[in-house]
């Protein structure tokens, strides 16, 4: 069964540089996928699948001038936030839900986050992708495989770290 556990995490000065700009990049990422879909549509009647379509430009772009910048940030988190412009997408279009058309994402928006894998839980740290080892207050016991992690920033500046855990117990039926 998956369970998560929200803890808090303090990042040095240079972690949180760094987390802002991944968040930065990561709004990047969606923004741009959905401007390319929506401009595309708009053009040419031309409708793109963010998940096969625009995913792959992603690593075109990491070797372009323009957005070499890229490729210091997490691959998984960008492409992530290309998934979940999919999601929002597939959303708006089911009439059951009543899901908007999806928004640009604003630099002071409501929350900043991002979900990455390939992370570790040390004792008293985080290990996230392209980082030192993050030291986080982590209040209950982590047993189980650590599937994915979703860093995020409050208003008042706090970070937090959800983890995902597989405990491998089966779901109640």
């Amino acid at each position: 069964m998956l369970r998560a556990t929200k803890v808090r995490i303090y990042p040095t000065q240079e972690q949180t540089e760094f987390l802002i700009a991944q968040f930065g990049a990561v709004r990047f990422a969606y923004n741009k996928a959905l401007h390319l879909k929506s401009h595309m549509y708009r053009k040419r009647r031309v409708t793109l699948n963010p998940k096969k379509d625009i995913k792959p430009l992603l690593a075109v772009a990491k070797t372009s001038r323009k957005y070499h910048w890229l490729k210091q940030y997490d691959s998984i988190a960008l492409q992530q936030a290309v998934i979940n412009l999919h999601q929002a997408f597939d959303n708006f279009f089911n009439p059951k839900l009543k899901a908007k058309f999806p928004q640009f994402k604003r630099k002071h928006g409501k929350q900043s986050s991002y979900h990455c894998v390939g992370v570790k839980v040390l004792d008293g740290a985080v290990k996230l992708p392209k980082m030192q080892p993050v030291k986080a207050n982590i209040h209950r016991e982590i047993t189980g495989a650590v599937k994915s992690i979703t860093v995020s920033l409050s208003k008042t500046g706090k970070f937090y770290a959800s983890i995902l855990v597989d405990d491998g117990v089966e779901a109640p039926a």
